[in-house]
């Protein structure tokens, strides 16, 4: 699941612009916070990528064929916790 930079980037606008207007966050310059939240999204999209394709990739050697949705979601769990990311 690859997400693009745009979408990244929408959906930090959302977060900083709620996190506002509820009062929880004042940003100086909205844009900084912005990039902020973009670029830690966009790290922990990639980081999640890489966590399916290391499941995936693990699974497939250890199954002989295409692992189910629930296998990979397990197994991601895993090797999370090996790297200690919390998904």
């Amino acid at each position: 699941m690859t997400t693009s930079n745009k979408q990244i980037e929408f959906l930090a606008r959302a977060i900083v612009n709620r996190l506002e207007d509820r009062g929880l966050v004042e940003f100086g310059d909205a844009e900084e916070g912005i990039q902020l939240v973009t670029t830690t999204l966009a790290e922990n999209f990639t980081a999640l990528d890489i966590i399916e394709q290391e499941a995936r990739t693990r699974l497939g050697k250890s199954l002989g064929r295409d692992p189910k949705n629930d296998e990979v979601e397990q197994e991601m769990q895993r090797v999370a916790a090996e790297r200690n990311f919390i998904l």
